[in-house]
Formats: structure tokens, sequence, C-alpha cells
């Protein structure tokens, strides 16, 4: 239903890819779903599940809710969701040895969706800011919670490092309305791509995310005083 929709509204609305500054494609979610190769119906398009894999009971394009435009991200659960695969799924874990994709039994619907920038739009060195709109619904425990992030990953598409929004910008439960937070940090030397993830971890409620970005943060020029 959600691509279907999507469908009907872009068949007469253009459908914007970023704004001016933002290095994420689809940052809003206005291009449609499918992720990044088409094959997980209510991702937004050029973004990825953690998890790999078709989760359309968890993640929707929403037109209800939305920060602007037509639509924003919207991820569900009711209780953990996995289920078995008869060829093994996998997952991804980030450590200090770097980024694994790894097989599973099962796929389990780890609500996160993530986007790595194209080539050569990463700057070592430079100062970045992540941010995005979050709305959440009934989170009901005081441990569930969502974190917007940036993984730094070097030229062969390793981790380096991580920046994380501050814990105590986030909010932790419960039900609230439109809030931007934001992550920001330098890209190490050794950054060539940054990987940001909207990821968020419960098992009661929904969330909604929206106008998702990441931009360059210009240096600061300090003034000389006058001779």
């Amino acid at each position: 239903m959600c691509a279907l929709v999507w469908a009907l509204v872009c068949a007469i609305t253009p459908c914007v890819a970023h704004g001016p500054g933002n290095l994420l494609v689809s940052g809003g979610f206005e291009d449609g779903d499918g992720g990044w190769d088409g094959s997980q119906p209510g991702v937004g398009i050029r973004w990825e599940t953690v998890c790999g894999g078709e989760h359309s009971e968890i993640y929707c394009l929403d037109s209800a809710f939305r920060h602007s435009g037509l639509f924003s991200q919207r991820m569900t659960c009711h209780g953990y969701h996995y289920r078995w695969i008869e060829g093994g799924g996998y997952c991804f874990s980030v450590d200090g040895a770097g980024e694994k994709r790894h097989p599973a039994p099962t796929e389990l619907g780890l609500q996160a969706i993530a986007q790595t920038t194209a080539p050569g739009l990463i700057r070592p060195g430079a100062r970045y800011r992540a941010s995005v709109w979050v709305r959440i619904r009934g989170l009901t425990d005081a441990w569930e919670w969502f974190r917007l992030g940036i993984y730094w990953l070097d030229s062969q598409g390793q981790f380096v490092s991580e920046t994380r929004e501050p814990e105590t910008d986030r909010p932790n439960f419960g039900s609230h309305g439109w809030k931007q937070v934001f992550a920001e940090g330098d890209a190490p030397p050794e950054a060539a791509f940054a990987k940001v993830y909207l990821h968020h971890h419960f098992v009661h409620g929904t969330v909604w995310f929206d106008d998702a970005s990441l931009a360059e943060i210009p240096a600061v020029q300090e003034k000389r005083a006058p001779e």
C-alpha cells in the first residue's frame, strides 16, 4: 500500500532528491520506496535496512504524519520481529575491527536504516552535522530509544569511527511531536565516506523520521584586527 500511495502522488507531483547542501539523497523520503536496491518495500529509496531483507511489517512511507513534504519514514514495532529464513539472512555489526556483514538463520527486524554518501563528498578534517526530525508514539519502557549517528568509513568502506547525537539530547520514551536532533563531528583523516543511520531499539510503539540531512559546516574565519 505504501508504494502504491507514493506512485499515485509522484505521478502528479515532482519528487526532489535533496536540498541544497544536503549530502543525503531522499532525506525527506519524497522519492519513493524500495530501499537501496528496490527489494525493500516501505523503505525510502537510497536507504538500506540494517539487517537486510524485506520487512514491510515494520517500514512504511507515511503520508499521514510528516514534518514537511508528502511523506515521512515510519517504523513500527509490536514485539521483536524475527522470522526464520530457509536460506539464511544476514545482519551487520560494527566493532573495533570495522563493519561486518554476517549470515544469520533469521532476519532480525532491527528498526534501522542507513545511507552512505556518494564518493568524493567527504573531506577528512572537515566538520559535519547530521540532523533529522523525529516523532514517537507509544514507547512505553525507559530503555527504549532511538539514535541518530554517523559511521565514518575509509576508501574501502571499512568502519573507522562513529559520531552520535549527545545522549542528553535524546527524548527517551513515551510520545512526543516532531523534534529535531543533531550529531556533529569531524571527519577523521581516514574518512572517505559518511554513513548516516536512523536507529531505534524498542518493542512497542512507532517512530517517524523526516527531513534527514548531512552537511559540511563551514570553517569559522578569524577576523584580523585593523593594522
